[in-house]
């Protein structure tokens, strides 16, 4: 009865489309099959996300909302004495400290309404394709809050807004993060325009396989790899990846990417079944002859060793 009353106090606020005033998928803007038999669809989906495979992934406990991180102390050469023969006793007790980096999820969701007429007349699958749509927009939000709030503000920076990238700027973040003692594997996430293009590291790359360097002209893995495919997946034992969600600076045009390790950024989410964040279900609108599609991902960062990681400047434009 109170859905009922809600249901009639939205038309009565809202007209017809009563609570559900939000933009409908319907015969005017699903066109791209509608009412013609067609051999394929094409279908324009988002970049798939890359930092869920490149941070340390926390499900949180059953019947909790937060996730918590240890982080411990560093222990270097100072820590560790030695001591002759029959003095092993007299050495100083180290204490082991932990700190807690508590994670709360959030909800982050997108919905859609696609009314029967849609879904019904035209000839693609439109209601699945729309499902993959959503789900591909919200794992794309998982990026772009990843990239930005995180990887662009590590405490060690490289590089400038003046130049583009290059590979003295990987292989400088790549001796700071060794300098701190972050544990290999590492991720370069930068922007696509600092991959290719006149402010890609494939410009450099190119420049330099022209002149003759034997390290990358050839007779090697990176030289083959570029003369058969133009670049190579993994740089100095760090693999590369470009996200459209890197954040820009300023209106230079200063692009924030980062090279890191896993133990820089921990993502607490809630897992629906095989390390999945992304949900997609639907709700049926019969009094508005729709179906709604709803995509949720609960989820939210947390930066864990600040060392571990390093923002690149690049220009690209």
């Amino acid at each position: 009865m109170n859905h009922l009353l809600n249901k009639l106090q939205g038309f009565a606020q809202n007209g017809y489309a009563g609570n559900h005033c939000m933009a409908v998928t319907d015969t005017d803007v699903a066109t791209g099959a509608l009412g013609l038999a067609v051999g394929g669809s094409i279908v324009q989906f988002n970049k798939v996300a890359v930092m869920p495979q490149l941070v340390n992934m926390v499900p949180c406990p059953k019947g909790a909302v937060t996730a918590r991180v240890p982080v411990y102390t560093k222990l270097g050469i100072s820590n560790v004495e030695t001591a002759s023969a029959g003095a092993e006793g007299a050495a100083n007790q180290e204490v082991i400290t932990t700190t807690a980096v508590d994670i709360e999820v959030l909800r982050n969701h997108i919905d859609v309404i696609i009314t029967d007429l849609a879904a019904h007349g035209n000839s693609d699958a439109l209601m699945v394709n729309a499902g993959q749509a959503i789900g591909n927009a919200v794992a794309l939000e998982f990026d772009a809050q990843c990239l930005t709030g995180r990887v662009d503000e590590f405490a060690t920076t490289v590089g400038a807004n003046t130049t583009g990238m290059s590979m003295n700027k990987l292989f400088t973040a790549i001796g700071k993060l060794e300098e701190n003692s972050a544990p290999r594997p590492y991720a370069c996430v930068i922007h696509p325009l600092n991959m290719w293009g006149d402010f890609g590291i494939t410009q450099e790359m190119g420049t330099t396989a022209n002149e003759g360097f034997e390290a990358l002209s050839g007779g090697n893995a990176v030289g083959s790899a570029i003369s058969s495919a133009g670049w190579v997946s993994n740089l100095g034992g760090v693999n590369m990846y470009t996200s459209p969600s890197v954040s820009i600076a300023d209106g230079a045009g200063t692009a924030q990417g980062g090279v890191f390790a896993k133990t820089a950024i921990a993502c607490a989410y809630i897992d629906f079944g095989g390390g999945g964040f992304v949900q997609l279900e639907t709700q049926r609108d019969a009094d508005l002859a729709s179906t709604e599609l709803v995509a949720n991902g609960y989820f939210a960062f947390g930066e864990t060793v600040d060392l571990h990681g390093v923002t690149l400047l690049n220009e690209t434009v």
